[in-house]
């Protein structure tokens, strides 16, 4: 037998096991027949490329792109971030993790998209609701507006707490370049927000608030949300101390930096 009859006959061969694996599952479901695991990923493996469809027209991609967005929120919400891996959200999409590609480099990618949509979901909340502070100078009533309307948003919290140390470490220059220009301009509304509400703020000290609000979002929510470990061993009367509430956490800091960044 030739080399070339071989690899048509293993082909064949790997065929008729793949339709007489589907065909037990099929039978076995009547006959009670108990499968392995290894064989039961292999048929949601089969599913998933057969049930698949090339998205061609620019709704059917948009929505295929909305999937996999869709399915990473929900995976996070469910697991957390570092739980979250390529393969399982491109599963919950349902489609292979080679067609991930099409519409985001990397998994770091996708969810820093997740982050730019909570960020703009965010402020499309916080400017309408700053609006009654206007020319009040009341930085107590904005840090508490500041911290509660960010502390009701956890996937944007934990998403900031990780962007430095992961979300921008695996990403083309092109990639960066785009969400470093949307963050400015996302930037520059927050700045806005804080100077309708404080006027007399040196218009100098106003980027310095927005990294700082950024840089405190990054280290409070972290220590306000340890692994559950930490959490039982700070849970201890003698360790009450170092307990810390992320809301209140971020309200305190927010006035005293907002205080001092007022000082001429």
């Amino acid at each position: 037998m030739t080399l070339g009859g071989m690899g048509r006959n293993t082909g064949i061969t790997k065929i008729k096991d793949q339709w007489s694996l589907v065909n037990r599952a099929g039978q076995g479901v009547v006959a009670g027949e108990k499968m392995g695991s290894s064989d039961r990923a292999r048929i949601g493996s089969m599913k998933c490329v057969s049930d698949f469809k090339r998205a061609r027209q620019p709704e059917q991609r948009e929505q295929r792109r909305q999937d996999i967005l869709q399915s990473a929120a929900r995976l996070m919400a469910e697991k957390g971030f570092d739980q979250v891996s390529l393969n399982a959200i491109a599963r919950g999409a349902g489609v292979a993790k080679s067609n991930v590609y099409r519409y985001f480099e990397s998994r770091e990618e996708i969810f820093l998209t997740l982050l730019r949509q909570d960020w703009d979901d965010w402020l499309v909340q916080f400017e309408p609701a700053a609006k009654p502070l206007a020319d009040s100078g009341d930085i107590q009533k904005l840090s508490a507006l500041i911290a509660t309307s960010i502390a009701e948003r956890p996937r944007m919290c934990e998403l900031v707490s990780v962007l430095a140390s992961v979300l921008e470490q695996n990403l083309s220059e092109q990639a960066l370049l785009t969400f470093k220009t949307e963050s400015m301009q996302l930037g520059g509304r927050i700045m806005a927000i804080v100077q309708s509400v404080l006027p007399t703020l040196p218009a100098h000290n106003l980027m310095a608030i927005g990294h700082t609000l950024f840089a405190l979002i990054a280290g409070l929510w972290p220590l306000g949300n340890p692994p559950e470990p930490v959490q039982k061993v700070m849970s201890r009367p003698e360790l009450a101390a170092f307990q810390l509430q992320f809301r209140p956490a971020l309200e305190l800091a927010l006035n005293l930096m907002l205080k001092g960044a007022s000082n001429p």
